[in-house]
């Protein structure tokens, strides 16, 4: 996922922000972080824009991405994980 802009509601407090990228690896489900659906109920309007990409083959990481990785992200999808 490339997020691009605005205040991204699904994934509070994982460190995506304008401009990053998410990978996630083949045949991964998941859904929002746990919060985040309750949170959602009676919303009319979301200011968030993200781009999701499916690829037929794994995507490599050049040096820049891996330099750039973040560690904690992984567990923003556990209930109760460390920030």
């Amino acid at each position: 996922m490339f997020y691009c802009g605005g205040d991204y509601e699904a994934r509070k407090g994982s460190g995506i922000g304008p401009g990053s990228i998410s990978l996630h690896p083949g045949g991964h489900s998941h859904g929002p972080q746990p919060g985040a659906y309750e949170r959602s109920v009676g919303v009319e309007f979301f200011d968030e824009l993200a781009v999701m990409v499916d690829t037929f083959r794994p995507l490599q990481l050049g040096e820049g991405g891996i330099a750039a990785e973040d560690d904690r992200y992984a567990w923003t999808w556990a209930a109760g994980a460390p920030s």
